[in-house]
């Protein structure tokens, strides 16, 4: 039985559904990077942090290195792009990706 499984049982008295998929490494990355892009934007053009503060808060809130939130930043240069284009304010922020405070 899996490691937790038992406890659960014996607290909601249901069995837990064992028919889960595994997914396929990575398949939510596109969406993290896309979250981390919009969260660059905010802190970087609309709040005007400096770059490095801009990484220590992104570090801070997804919990990734500081070197590795860089590289997804280099690498979301469409998304930022396309942010800039459509001149995102915390209005189109907060409808795109509502669950994060924009204030």
């Amino acid at each position: 039985m899996a490691l937790g499984a038992q406890f659960a049982n014996s607290i909601f008295k249901e069995d837990i559904n064992k028919s889960t998929e595994k997914h396929v490494k990575g398949c939510y990355t596109d969406n993290r990077n896309y979250k981390i892009a919009c969260r660059f934007y905010y802190y970087f053009n609309i709040k005007g942090l400096r770059y490095e503060r801009t990484l220590t808060v992104l570090h801070d809130e997804f919990d990734l290195s500081e070197l590795r939130i860089a590289q997804l930043i280099m690498g979301a240069g469409d998304h930022l792009e396309k942010l800039k284009q459509d001149n995102a304010d915390k209005k189109y922020l907060a409808n795109k990706l509502p669950h994060y405070n924009w204030n």
